[in-house]
């Protein structure tokens, strides 16, 4: 059974582990989740699933304005097609929209995922942009955004 939390500084070193698995070419250091959690609970949000003490998908969301930005949104390969990323991202979008009067939320997407960008799609996202060798050299990004309105 997955169960939710908030993401704690304990939970930094699995994550940059985790980050060097899945993203091996632009992986997230410990002083960017440090970064990250400083913001918490004014301006940021982070997520973690977990699934028998271990953690299993993580997922965090920055204000800028009426404006959120997911800033990232993970689970690993063998807990993916079960929802978790879904849960995940309704939860860091509730907590923008409802908590915090957002009225859009954006995110940058790697060109070329075929897991991410249907749920994405599925959630209201549309591409609005490209990002040529955001995330090293021949990695594009897709810039999504959703509008929620006030």
């Amino acid at each position: 059974m997955i169960s939710y939390r908030d993401l704690i500084a304990l939970d930094i070193p699995v994550l940059v582990g985790l980050e060097k698995e899945i993203f091996p070419e632009s992986p997230w250091s410990a002083a960017q989740f440090r970064e990250e959690l400083s913001g918490v609970p004014l301006t940021r949000k982070y997520i973690v699933a977990i699934e028998e003490k271990e953690i299993v998908g993580y997922g965090g969301i920055a204000l800028a304005g009426d404006v959120a930005d997911i800033h990232t949104l993970t689970v690993i390969p063998t807990h993916r097609r079960q929802g978790i990323a879904s849960h995940m991202l309704h939860e860091l979008e509730s907590w923008g929209h409802l908590q915090k009067k957002v009225t859009a939320f954006m995110l940058e997407m790697r060109e070329g995922n075929v897991e991410a960008q249907p749920l994405y799609e599925k959630h209201g996202y549309s591409i609005v942009s490209r990002r040529n060798n955001y995330y090293a050299h021949g990695i594009h990004a897709l810039i999504m955004r959703k509008e929620v309105g006030a």
